[in-house]
């Protein structure tokens, strides 16, 4: 069975027939790992999160935010193209049937069934390591990889098809697969808590396995640095104040320093997602999306009017087309970066480690000299010139906070994600259905059933054990 199970995982880049059955039962290349140097192969093969540009399982939460909107002067607007998102773009409840249109070639298909593909391959790793040949620290560091990269895919996974945890952490979440058994066709959903659950399970054993001598590396494979980051999302995201805190000030002991954005020179070379930034702990994958001509989508009013004349981020994270007014995302690999090797793609960075515990410690017994410390020193680090300012008003300086973050991490699979744990507020899109047709705007009302993601309907079709999501039943989405 082990040799099958194997062997069936390790034809990359076949993808499963249904998303029911993790494993396939057939394979027309059967090569089964024996030492730990397959293993590793496999997993970032198989398990990882698929490196290149636009493959983000996360892609299609940048399409849903607020930090998107409609560029009325872009010539692509009312296209057949831009059309392809339309769905996802104005949160209709059929949605999941187009999420595959926003996704890249290369997936093809919907972050559910992206997500558990690359599940099933930590599982089987996770499954037959402790059998390789090889020694045991090898081991260890394989494990902690497989349960941290397994971690973040259900953390994702939880966060599009479950309700917010601070909102109903007993409602239905996602299917729980930890295993690369073949026998279990059909598992019903479980708890969004026991979900975080196991994703803090998987989380605090990956730092037990990576140990102390697990530093910074630059070699597209997580380490524990970013495991203590992830940890302090987790936290933050169940109001669990302290946990959140402890785990960012780990992170940031063993992480790295911050990048001065003040002291780099306008350059095209530089992206804040890939290792030359001293800041970042982990690259992987490719980019969450970006403002482009193609999508017909521009940077949103409210986005760009946010960062200030001396913020370093609007002319290092993006490039402006002054003859379109489109604002380009540097934050993703483009052509003179490629040349350069090390391209950005997605990357966990040191500044989520003291913006998660700027925003723990001002909920947690109002350490606001504390959160405002983080504050001031992000920006720093960002505003040329900037002088420290002084908060002392717990909610002022949590909207400063928040606000940071929204700056500091746009099109990086964050925002949504935000959003849902904010309190889900009422946001609103502008469509431009054609030229020289009238605007539109389509809303998100406050604690939308769409902020929880229809289950795709090919998944409910194979698997009788899965209940839908409210979302789905929505009546058409209508502009205002």
């Amino acid at each position: 069975m082990k040799e099958k199970v194997l062997s069936i995982i390790c034809v990359l880049g076949i993808l499963m027939a249904s998303c029911s059955d993790f494993l396939d039962s057939k394979s027309q290349d059967e090569v089964i790992p024996k030492t730990t140097k397959d293993f590793r192969e496999l997993l970032l093969g198989s398990g990882y999160p698929q490196p290149g540009v636009h493959t983000h399982p996360m892609a299609i939460t940048s399409y849903m935010d607020d930090d998107v909107d409609c560029d009325v002067n872009n010539n692509m607007a009312g296209s057949n193209l831009v059309k392809n998102v339309f769905s996802v773009y104005t949160w209709q409840p059929d949605a999941e049937k187009y999420e595959s249109t926003v996704m890249s070639p290369e997936l093809a298909s919907t972050p559910y069934y992206a997500m558990y593909e690359r599940i099933k391959g930590c599982n089987a790793v996770l499954d037959y390591i402790d059998d390789a040949i090889g020694t045991q620290q090898e081991k260890n560091q394989i494990k902690a990889e497989a349960l941290a990269v397994r971690a973040l895919f259900y953390f994702w996974l939880v966060n599009l098809y479950g309700e917010p945890y601070t909102e109903n952490p007993r409602a239905l979440g996602v299917p729980l697969k930890l295993s690369s058994s073949v026998e279990e066709t059909s598992i019903a959903r479980t708890t969004v808590e026991k979900v975080y659950a196991q994703i803090l399970e998987d989380l605090n054993k990956s730092a037990e396995f990576f140990g102390e001598a697990s530093r910074v590396t630059t070699d597209y494979r997580i380490n524990r640095p970013t495991v203590e980051i992830l940890l302090s999302r987790v936290y933050l995201y169940m109001g669990n104040w302290q946990k959140a805190v402890e785990a960012a000030t780990e992170a940031i002991r063993i992480g790295g320093e911050l990048t001065n954005l003040t002291a780099i020179e306008r350059a095209g070379a530089f992206a804040c997602t890939k290792y030359s930034s001293q800041e970042v702990t982990w690259v992987y994958g490719g980019s969450v999306s970006t403002f482009k001509i193609e999508s017909g989508l521009n940077m949103s009013t409210e986005l760009r009017t946010a960062y200030g004349e001396d913020d370093r981020r609007m002319d290092l994270y993006y490039s402006y087309d002054a003859d379109r007014g489109l604002y380009y995302n540097q934050k993703e690999a483009t052509s003179a970066l490629v040349i350069e090797g090390n391209s950005p793609g997605s990357a966990i960075r040191i500044s989520e480690a003291y913006l998660n515990r700027a925003e723990a410690y001002v909920q947690w017994e109002n350490k606001t000299a504390e959160a405002l410390a983080d504050l001031n020193k992000l920006r720093r680090n960002r505003i040329t010139d900037y002088q420290d300012v002084s908060i002392s008003d717990p909610k002022l300086l949590l909207d400063e906070i928040r606000l940071e973050r929204r700056l500091e991490f746009a099109l990086e699979g964050h925002r949504w994600l935000d959003l849902r744990r904010y309190g889900m507020p009422s946001i609103k899109h502008t469509w431009l259905p054609g030229e020289g047709m009238a605007l539109q705007t389509y809303v998100l009302k406050e604690k939308d059933p769409m902020y929880t993601l229809p289950l795709p309907e090919a998944v409910l079709s194979i698997n009788p054990e899965l209940t839908q999501n409210v979302s789905a039943y929505e009546p058409e989405r209508k502009a205002e």
